[in-house]
């Protein structure tokens, strides 16, 4: 039934969306390399407190653990660390508009080595919320460059991780059904990762004293876990194809909770266009 891997894939775009404006508050407060670690690791806490319930221990041993941590190197970690990297190299607005092309990374390499069913209508519905997501993340006001042309090649990296991730995850699920599981072992992975960066940068003891601002990023940690779990299962039910374009809602849905919620955005017609464009997406990549 299409209708629940729709709805949980909309779930974890709204989480996301939410995730969002906490990243901003601590971001206020605390470097963001310490900021990504706190997130990913409070996400790999919180799942591994709730893993007895949910989990089989035997399956640490498994070809899909292995593929899972292979996924957990790709996202959030590598993701992460190149997000931070775009943010500083070109803003926040053009890494947010490159950040629209993750379904693309996603869908691709689904179709051509899982089999997942391509169309037209598919490609049209990408295409169209694409558009609409890019929109999204400029407010009108242009962009003015003081980056090499070579540095957007850092936030499409970045979008490429965050693609490259999904399928991987995909295949360790059809051998090993358990969205929660893979999340677990990718949050798990990637914040040894990070640890591992942040060591290298000789910055070990900022892992310690950890300063303001922490508790935002331990909070979006815990909502991140619970998005990707989300986005997980409904990868599991209705397949990449499916889950990817609708998860990139995300920026829409952060609009939303900051116009309505956290009173942070304001509302034009340009953003209602960006509404109708990914709501017409959507709908054609559901009902294709």
């Amino acid at each position: 039934m299409i209708l629940l891997p729709t709805l949980l894939a909309l779930g974890a775009a709204a989480n996301f969306g939410v995730m969002v404006h906490l990243q901003k508050r601590g971001l206020m407060l605390q470097d963001p390399l310490i900021g990504a670690f706190i997130l990913v690791a409070s996400m790999a806490a919180s799942l591994w407190l709730i893993s007895p319930w949910f989990i089989e221990w035997h399956w640490f041993t498994t070809r899909s653990a292995l593929i899972f941590c292979l996924a957990g190197f790709f996202m959030p970690a590598a993701a992460q660390l190149c997000q931070i990297l775009a943010v500083s190299k070109v803003g926040p607005a053009l890494s947010s508009a490159i950040g629209a092309f993750v379904p693309f990374f996603a869908v691709i390499p689904a179709v051509t080595f899982l089999g997942e069913p391509f169309g037209f209508q598919l490609m049209a519905g990408m295409t169209i919320m694409t558009v609409g997501l890019v929109l999204a993340a400029f407010k009108g006001k242009g962009i003015v460059r003081s980056w090499p042309i070579w540095a957007l090649l850092v936030p499409l990296f970045a979008s490429l991780m965050r693609g490259t991730g999904m399928p991987i995850v995909k295949v360790g699920m059809n051998d090993l059904p358990s969205p929660l599981f893979a999340t677990l072992v990718m949050a798990t992975t990637s914040t040894v990762v990070l640890a591992l960066v942040i060591t290298l940068m000789g910055r070990p003891k900022e892992l310690v004293f950890i300063k303001k601002g922490a508790g935002w990023f331990a909070a979006g940690g815990a909502i991140n876990a619970f998005a990707t779990v989300l986005l997980n299962t409904a990868m599991k039910l209705g397949g990449v194809s499916l889950a990817a374009p609708l998860a990139a809602t995300a920026p829409l849905w952060a609009l939303m909770f900051g116009y309505f919620i956290f009173k942070n955005e304001t509302l034009t017609r340009r953003h209602l266009l960006v509404a109708l464009m990914v709501v017409l997406g959507s709908v054609l990549i559901v009902t294709r």
